[in-house]
């Protein structure tokens, strides 16, 4: 990781292996915002680091921004910072209040529900059994938090649906915002499950398929290629493995 002390400039401290992380990467490269991309090594708990929590994020967690001195943390906090102190589109996140408390409204949906329980899913079934990777979810009832996940998503698209049920994105909207950027990378993420996986979550929502299709194009090509940096890699080796039968059927 990069010297902590040089506070010139916007730093983005990410790994694209994290889905709030590679949003935020997207964003700034859509919008030509200059910023230096310093990689936290998520894998070997650098994020955790005593070093990390005192210069960083006391949090210990990615993404962090740091912004000529001004540190901020929370991927959805960082997205609106970034919109609101660049020259960026006004589609990103509205001027206007009613627009803007949409967009507001899906971010703060996404945490409590597809965030919690598409990732759930997604350490529940494959992440935790990796080599490596266990002492990252210690003492964690996996079969308990997958079925409670595979319960729970249902309902989760549904709500998702109910938001994109008349505009081409999110809340109405016909113009990409964070919050389609917050919950696109969070869906693309399920393709650790396999395509099996995927497709019985997703395989019957057509509106939720094309929402994704629409997002991607629209951030083209910044959306695929941060995508192809860590997660599509890395969901292949983790087919390889299911192949090899270390991870059982999802």
């Amino acid at each position: 990781m990069a010297n902590h002390e040089d506070s010139s400039g916007l730093k983005l401290y990410v790994h694209q292996g994290s889905q709030p992380a590679r949003a935020i990467t997207i964003f700034c490269r859509a919008n030509h915002i200059e910023a230096e991309e310093i990689k936290v090594d998520i894998l070997q708990l650098e994020s955790r680091t005593a070093e990390y929590k005192k210069k960083i994020n006391p949090m210990g967690l990615i993404p962090c921004i740091d912004d000529n001195g001004f540190k901020l943390y929370e991927s959805h906090a960082i997205l609106r910072y970034l919109a609101t102190t660049r020259n960026v589109a006004d589609h990103w996140y509205p001027k206007d209040p009613k627009q803007r408390a949409l967009v507001d409204a899906a971010l703060d949906w996404h945490h409590l529900n597809l965030r919690r329980y598409a990732a759930q899913l997604v350490i529940s079934r494959v992440l935790w059994k990796l080599p490596g990777h266990a002492g990252f979810f210690p003492d964690t009832d996996h079969d308990a938090l997958s079925a409670e996940s595979v319960k729970m998503l249902p309902r989760v698209f549904d709500q998702l649906e109910f938001m994109l049920q008349h505009g081409k994105f999110l809340q109405n909207a016909n113009e990409l915002s964070i919050a389609d950027l917050s919950l696109a990378c969070e869906l693309a993420h399920l393709q650790l499950l396999g395509k099996e996986g995927q497709e019985s979550l997703l395989g019957c929502r057509e509106r939720i398929n094309k929402w994704l299709a629409d997002v991607e194009e629209a951030a083209s090509p910044y959306f695929k290629d941060v995508h192809e940096e860590v997660i599509v890699p890395y969901a292949k080796h983790v087919e390889e493995i299911r192949a090899q039968g270390h991870l059982g059927a999802l």
